[in-house]
């Protein structure tokens, strides 16, 4: 297979002791390049050293042959170049990008109205809306054992008491969350940003009181800002959150720690408090990678050891309890950990071009282990035209259970073997040539972003009211991909097909889209959809340039 050939060709070139031909990938089910079409399919890349650039020591952004070509931005979700990005898309377009206007700045909505909680029989059809539906096994927003009498302190309680006031912003902050995920009701309708914004005006009493009810707060307040797109705000509400769950012992496993006679007495609070862990753990991994923010959870101060009996998705539908789920799954969220520490860390901008791939090759493994353990009907791969199949006799949390453990997967790959675009390709003897090493990598980074958009019109049979901005990344980070190949190999025989693909994602974006999105929405989709446009644009530019010989 090429791409053993390449590994291998990397180690002749004296990459290193370490075996990088061990990294085959034909177990990531490739289709089998033909001997003789290598140079066909492979990645050119430019040599030239007429742009000069510092690396970016950060988390996020995006690199090809060295050079820092820009990022994502974390208030809007939308991707821009840098300098230097732009002068490297002139070089191989002869024009450069255009500039849009930037979104007006996320700001917290202005309370309307002289109500103070919701309508007390709204919250409850709310609450029985969340414990009748399969939501309550993946997002434990809330403690079910508890919130009654969260809810009766909140209408009952004396106003004056700090547990009341917390009450009450936990009783708006589940209003905002099952409007944003389930629409409005028909008795008294609620705006899901009315609801955030009298918790903000709580905000100073949920800080000076780490308990329960204030982490139940801060997490939902994070969900929903993440499912927003405001993903500035979500990482605030997390890092206090993180803070309080840390105060209270939910980093370690409390069964781990308390002797068998003691564990039944706290398990059911405790075991909670763990559930919310690791729903904060996921949000935090997944920020860092789509936004570039450092970590808020150190994994050295943490036990990450996966719940007992932890559910695989063959058991999804025959679970019992339904505990200890997340969106995704947790094992690919240690992975992502694993990459931040390794690629994405500033620690990790400063390692050799060596050790780089060498930690590409060994997260590789990490990611195809977890791959190979998901059962075949479920199980993503790359083979050309493959489709994910979503049965109609699953269940719809089954489907987006599928769903989200594929783009994740080849979100991730792609993500992964990226990283080897902070390598630079030598310009004459005397250095170390990455070339197969670096090449191999990017041609998987392609397959994975290929596979993101063939899949992408599934995600408008399954995808609920308020995930469309979680979801926004994968399509993004795939045409970025896709879009560097395209101007690095515009005469390479698919060149012409992924242009194709380019083009058709601004259509699936608004297919994606909710009948209503929130205020200030629409401008931010205009622009999503204008900022592909516009790599489509340029892609074709790049085409007609190398086609006159430009």
């Amino acid at each position: 297979m090429y791409l053993q050939t390449a590994f291998r060709s990397a180690q002749a070139s004296q990459v290193g002791s370490r075996d990088f031909g061990s990294m085959s990938r034909g177990q990531h089910d490739l289709d089998p390049i033909i001997p003789g079409q290598a140079e066909i399919e492979s990645i050119e890349f430019p040599i030239g050293r007429e742009i000069q650039t510092t690396p970016y020591l950060g988390l996020g952004g995006f690199y090809f042959n060295g050079v820092h070509l820009g990022g994502i931005s974390s208030s809007q979700g939308i991707p821009f170049f840098s300098r230097q990005g732009e002068e490297w898309i002139y070089v191989h377009t002869g024009s450069k990008p255009v500039s849009y206007p930037s979104c007006p700045a996320n700001a917290p909505a202005q309370v309307r109205g002289d109500w103070e909680l919701p309508d007390r029989a709204v919250v409850n059809a709310y609450l029985s809306n969340f414990t009748t539906s399969t939501k309550r096994y993946v997002f434990p927003i809330i403690d079910e054992a508890s919130f009654p009498d969260v809810i009766e302190a909140a209408y009952c309680g004396n106003p004056d008491l700090s547990d009341v006031i917390c009450a009450k912003a936990c009783i708006l902050a589940f209003t905002c969350i099952g409007v944003h995920m389930d629409g409005q009701l028909d008795r008294q309708p609620v705006q899901a940003d009315q609801c955030a914004a009298r918790v903000y005006r709580l905000m100073p009493v949920i800080l000076a009181n780490p308990c329960s009810e204030s982490i139940q707060v801060c997490t939902m307040l994070c969900m929903y800002h993440i499912f927003s797109g405001n993903v500035a705000a979500a990482t605030t509400y997390l890092a206090i959150a993180y803070r309080f769950l840390s105060m209270l012992g939910a980093h370690l496993n409390p069964l781990s720690m308390l002797p068998s006679s003691s564990a039944d007495n706290i398990y059911s609070s405790q075991h909670y408090l763990r559930r919310v862990f690791w729903h904060c753990y996921m949000y935090d991994k997944d920020i860092c990678l789509r936004a570039g923010y450092p970590p808020i959870i150190d994994d050295d101060h943490c036990d990450l050891s996966l719940p007992p009996g932890y559910k695989q998705i063959d058991d999804f539908d025959h679970f019992k309890d339904g505990t200890d789920l997340i969106p995704g799954d947790m094992r690919l969220t240690i992975i992502k950990s694993n990459m931040i520490r390794r690629l994405y860390c500033a620690k990790a901008f400063r390692t050799s071009e060596v050790e780089l791939l060498k930690h590409i090759r060994e997260l590789d493994d990490e990611l195809e282990t977890w791959r190979l353990s998901i059962a075949p009907p479920y199980r993503p791969n790359l083979v050309s035209h493959y489709k994910m199949q979503l049965q109609s006799d699953w269940n719809k949390s089954k489907q987006c259970h599928v769903l989200v453990i594929h783009f994740e997967y080849y979100f991730l790959l792609a993500l992964l073997h990226s990283a080897s675009g902070r390598c630079r390709i030598p310009v004459s003897g005397g250095e170390v040539d990455h070339r197969a090493s670096v090449n191999s990598c990017q041609c998987l980074a392609l397959q994975a972003s290929r596979a993101t958009l063939a899949n992408l019109p599934v995600v408008s049979q399954v995808l609920n009211s308020g995930d469309f901005w979680y979801f926004i990344q994968y399509p993004m980070s795939a045409s970025l991909t896709i879009f560097c190949n395209v101007l690095t190999s515009p005469l390479n025989s698919r060149a012409q097909e992924d242009l194709e693909l380019l083009q058709r994602v601004p259509r699936l974006i608004r297919d994606m889209c909710p009948p209503s999105m929130g205020p200030g929405d629409d401008l931010r989709i205009a622009q999503v959809e204008q900022f592909v446009e516009e790599l489509l644009r340029l892609g074709r530019s790049a085409v007609r340039k190398a086609s006159i010989g430009g």
